[in-house]
């Protein structure tokens, strides 16, 4: 897994992106609409934000088995970076 730095929300949503596109080419599209889904929660309330972590958790441990261990590593870096985000809120 590359090394990712986050200097903002926008690098969050370009990594989130990326596991997308990864999941797209590889014809994963049930996985990647229902993290898209999850997305829409996020609207700037810090319930948004903890709506979308719910969601985004449940699609992902409904569906680790179907996804390689890049895309884990990645979404388990986006989750992280989400729990300690709203952790020091």
């Amino acid at each position: 897994m590359k090394d990712y730095k986050l200097t903002g929300w926008q690098d969050y949503w370009r990594i989130f992106d990326e596991l997308i596109e990864q999941l797209l080419s590889e014809n994963k599209l049930e996985i990647t609409v229902e993290f898209k889904d999850a997305q829409k929660y996020v609207n700037g309330l810090t319930d948004g934000w903890y709506e979308f972590k719910f969601a985004f958790e449940k699609v992902l441990n409904s569906n680790r088995q179907n996804m390689t261990e890049d895309q884990n590593e990645i979404a388990d870096f986006l989750l992280t970076t989400l729990n300690k985000s709203l952790a020091n809120r």
